[in-house]
C-alpha cells in the first residue's frame, strides 16, 4: 500500500496572459513512520516537462500522518499549440521509489489560440499630406524630448531590459546582469526555508521598496528617488506577476523593476536611472 496520498485543490487552473499559473496540492504521509518523499510534476496530453516546476524543495521530510502543501508553477510559452492539457503531481518514497509511489489526480488547463491581428486597408493619401504630418510629428517629438530633459534635472537612463534570475542568484541592477563580484550586486532572488524573497544583496548598500500593482511606464526617476527604502526583504505575495518594486542601488542609482514571470526563476523588466540634483 502506498505511503502517500495526494489531493488537488481543484481539477482545473486558468493560465494568465503570460501563460503562468499555480496549482496547489496536499501530500500526506499515511504511514506510522517518518518518510522522505519526492514531489514530481508529471505532464500529460502532449504537455512539455519544462512547463512545470515545484516551488520550494521537491524532496521533503514527512512525519507520521503529516501533510505538506505543495505548489506547482506552470509557465507555458506563448508558442505552445492551443488545446487542452493536463498534468498531475506524484509523491514518491525516497526509500523505495520503484514500489512506494502515488499518482496524484489530474489537473487540466487550456492553452488558447493567439488571435491574429486584423488586416487593415488604408486609403491612398497624397505624398505632400504625409510629408506635412511627418514634419509636425517630428517637431512634437523634439519638443517633448527637450521638455523631458529640462524636467528631469539631469535624470538619465543608465540601463534597461529584461532579465531572468535563477534561485539564490545575485543581480547587478545597474548593469542588468550577474555581477563579477558579490559587492557589485544589488538584489538576490533568495530561497530560504522553502520561502522565496527578493532581498538586498548582502554586504552592500542596496535597499528596496515595494510598490505593488502600479503603472510601470509612468514611474520616473523623481518618483523613485522620493520613495522610502529599507533593507527589508520583499516577500513572495508582493512579487506576483505585474507587481513593481524599486531598488536604490549600491552605486546610488534608482531602478524600477517589474515582475514578468514567477517560478523557481523570476523574470524581471527593469529601468535604472541616474537622478541628479
Amino acid at each position: 500500500m502506498p505511503s502517500f496520498t495526494v489531493t488537488a485543490a481543484g481539477q482545473r487552473v486558468n493560465l494568465g496572459i503570460s501563460g503562468a499559473a499555480q496549482a496547489s496540492f496536499t501530500v500526506t504521509n499515511t504511514s506510522t513512520q517518518t518518510l522522505k518523499g519526492r514531489m514530481m510534476a508529471r505532464p500529460a496530453d502532449s504537455a512539455m516537462p519544462e512547463w512545470f516546476s515545484v516551488i520550494g524543495e521537491s524532496v521533503r521530510d514527512f512525519g507520521p500522518d503529516a501533510s505538506e502543501q505543495v505548489v506547482v508553477q506552470l509557465s507555458v510559452p506563448q508558442t505552445a499549440p492551443p488545446g487542452e492539457y493536463s498534468f498531475r503531481l506524484d509523491a514518491v518514497s525516497a526509500v523505495d521509489p520503484d514500489e512506494d509511489y502515488t499518482e496524484g489526480p489530474s489537473v487540466a488547463f487550456d492553452v488558447e489560440a493567439q488571435a491574429a491581428p486584423p488586416k487593415r486597408k488604408f486609403p491612398w493619401v497624397p505624398w505632400w499630406v504625409v510629408a506635412v504630418i511627418g514634419g509636425v510629428l517630428l517637431l512634437i517629438i523634439i519638443a517633448v524630448v527637450i521638455w523631458l530633459l529640462v524636467r528631469g534635472h539631469g535624470t538619465k537612463v543608465v540601463s534597461s531590459g529584461n532579465v531572468t534570475v535563477p534561485t539564490n542568484q545575485l543581480l547587478d541592477v545597474d548593469a542588468g546582469k550577474t555581477p563579477a563580484g558579490a559587492r557589485k550586486a544589488d538584489v538576490q532572488w533568495k530561497l530560504l526555508a522553502s520561502q522565496f524573497t527578493m532581498t538586498p544583496a548582502p554586504r552592500t548598500n542596496a535597499t528596496l521598496a515595494s510598490m505593488g500593482a502600479v503603472d510601470f511606464d509612468s514611474i520616473d526617476g523623481a518618483r523613485l528617488k522620493a520613495l522610502t527604502y529599507t533593507k527589508d526583504p520583499i516577500p513572495l505575495p508582493q512579487l506576483i506577476a505585474g507587481n513593481v518594486f524599486a531598488v536604490h542601488t549600491g552605486d546610488g542609482n534608482f531602478a524600477k523593476v517589474k515582475v514578468l514571470q514567477l517560478a523557481t526563476e523570476i523574470g524581471l523588466q527593469y529601468v535604472t536611472y541616474h537622478v541628479g540634483g
